[in-house]
C-alpha cells in the first residue's frame, strides 16, 4: 500500500519540517557556500542535528535530509576525497535517523503522533551548480550526463535506507523523467516528486504542471506529488491542477515568500508571518494536499502552527 495513503488513514495531515538552510543561518551560522548547508556535514554535524531537533519538537511528522546540495562532484570541488564525499553524503542520511530515533525514545506521549519519518533529499542537478540554474533547469549538459549524476547520488543514499526519498524543487520535466527511469532500476523506496513552479501552471523551467503531474501519475516508483519552494500565492491554483490530472497524494511545502537571489546566493526579504503561513497551510489542506510543510525562511514555529492548525 502507498505509505502515504497508509498514514493519511491514521491522521488526516501528515506534518513535513520547513527550511534546513535557512534556519542554519538563523541558528547564527553562515551558509554562504557552494555547498549550502551541506558544509556542515563536514565542519559541525552538531549544526545540522540541532535543526533536525528543533522541527521534531516543533510536531513535524516527517523531516527532509541535508543531502539537497551534497554530491560527489560538489564534494570533490571542495577537495575532498571522493570515498569522503560518500560518506559525508551518508551521514546527511543518518545524523536525521539517529536525532529522529533520540526523538522517538524520549518521547513520552506516543499516541499522538506517528513515528516520524526521513526523508532524503534529492536536490537538482543546478543545485550542485550552485548558480541558480536549479530555477531554471538550463544546465548546459546532456541527459546522459545528468543521468550518471542522478545514479551515482541514489545508489549512495539508498545504501543507507532511508524511509522515502525526497525527490525536490526540479525546474523540468527531462530531469525528473531520468530520475523516474533510474527509480525503477534501483531498490524500490515510497518517494515523493515536487517540482517549483514560477507561477500558478508552470515549473521554473518552463514546464507544464499538469504535463508533470499527467507524466507522474503513470509512475509506480512514485508515491506522492506536488510542488514546494515556490511562492505561497501560487499554491492553491497549482494544486487545482494537480487534482485535475493526478489520484496520487499532494506535497506542498512553499517558501516563506522570499527570492532567490543566485548572485550573492541570499533570500531577499519577503517572508510572511508564521502565523499567517499556518493559515494559507489550512487552505493548502481544504483545496486537497494531505502533505505540508515549508521551504526556505519557514522554521519551527511555522511548523508549529501548521501542526495546531490542520491536527
Amino acid at each position: 500500500m502507498n505509505i502515504f495513503k497508509e498514514l493519511l488513514e491514521k491522521q488526516k495531515a501528515i506534518i513535513l519540517d520547513g527550511a534546513l538552510g535557512t534556519q542554519v543561518q538563523k541558528n547564527g551560522y553562515d551558509v554562504n557556500d557552494s555547498l549550502w548547508s551541506a558544509k556542515f556535514l563536514d565542519e559541525n554535524p552538531e549544526v545540522i542535528k540541532e535543526v533536525h531537533r528543533q522541527y521534531l519538537e516543533a510536531g513535524a511528522d516527517c523531516i527532509i535530509t541535508s543531502s539537497y546540495q551534497a554530491s560527489i562532484e560538489g564534494f570533490l570541488e571542495k577537495g575532498f576525497s571522493e570515498e569522503k564525499a560518500v560518506d559525508l553524503i551518508k551521514l546527511s542520511i543518518n545524523i536525521a535517523k539517529e536525532e529522529r530515533d533520540i526523538f522517538w525514545a524520549n518521547l513520552e506521549d506516543k499516541n499522538k503522533r506517528i513515528k516520524p519519518l526521513v526523508a532524503a533529499s534529492i536536490g537538482p542537478y543546478g543545485a550542485y551548480l550552485a548558480d541558480g540554474s536549479e530555477y531554471t533547469g538550463d544546465y548546459g549538459i546532456g541527459d546522459e550526463e545528468l543521468k550518471q549524476f542522478h545514479k551515482k547520488r541514489l545508489e549512495i543514499i539508498l545504501e543507507t535506507s532511508p524511509d522515502l526519498l525526497a525527490i525536490e524543487t526540479i525546474p523540468i520535466l527531462k530531469e525528473v523523467k531520468i530520475i523516474c527511469e533510474l527509480l525503477k532500476e534501483l531498490k524500490k523506496i515510497p518517494t515523493w516528486v515536487t517540482f517549483s513552479a514560477k507561477n500558478e501552471s508552470t515549473t521554473n523551467g518552463g514546464d507544464d504542471i499538469k504535463e508533470c503531474m499527467k507524466f507522474l501519475e503513470n509512475q509506480d516508483c512514485v508515491s506522492a506529488v506536488g510542488i514546494n519552494c515556490t511562492a505561497p500565492q501560487y499554491i492553491p491554483k497549482l494544486i487545482e491542477n494537480i487534482k485535475s490530472v493526478s489520484s496520487k497524494p499532494i506535497v506542498v511545502y512553499p517558501n516563506g515568500g522570499s527570492k532567490y537571489n543566485p548572485i550573492l546566493k541570499v533570500w531577499e526579504k519577503g517572508e510572511i508571518s508564521a502565523l499567517e503561513y499556518s493559515k494559507l497551510s489550512l487552505l493548502w489542506f481544504q483545496k486537497g494536499a494531505k502533505i505540508i510543510g515549508g521551504c526556505c525562511e519557514t522554521s519551527p514555529e511555522e511548523i508549529l502552527n501548521i501542526r495546531e492548525r490542520l491536527l
